[in-house]
């Protein structure tokens, strides 16, 4: 083992990535397969953590695996153009504003519904007749 090679521990760590995660980006393909040792224990470089953090913060802005496949393939060839990633971020937009549109929609019957509360007895609960409407 190197002296920048880290276990998954420490991968997982300087990540803030689960160990479990990591394992499974290694199965499905988007994290390069680690060395091992002679022991068996997996051994990661400083690319396994740039290539993991790149993932993580795709996955935090909701790319889904397959999105983060494709961005990763295409952040691996550095004189592609990046036509097809602005394309993919589009449509990632207006995937999150169509689900904006429908939280505050929630947010407003929410706010209706406890509004319409008058306290007293569930039998007279507006919360819970307005829930029993499914409208």
């Amino acid at each position: 083992m190197r002296q920048s090679d880290l276990r998954i521990g420490d991968l997982a760590r300087h990540t803030g990535v689960g160990v479990a995660t990591i394992r499974y980006y290694g199965d499905v393909g988007l994290l390069p397969e680690a060395g091992r040792s002679e022991g068996g224990q997996r051994h990661y470089r400083p690319s396994h953590v740039e290539r993991l953090m790149f993932i993580k913060h795709c996955r935090e802005l909701g790319f889904s695996q397959d999105n983060v496949r494709m961005l990763l393939t295409q952040a691996d060839q550095s004189d592609a153009s990046c036509e097809d990633v602005a394309r993919l971020a589009k449509e990632h937009l207006e995937a999150v504003r169509k689900k904006l549109t429908a939280l505050q929609a929630l947010e407003m019957s929410l706010e209706d519904m406890i509004h319409a509360c008058r306290g007293g007895r569930i039998q007279n609960c507006r919360i819970i007749e307005a829930l029993a409407a499914n409208e």
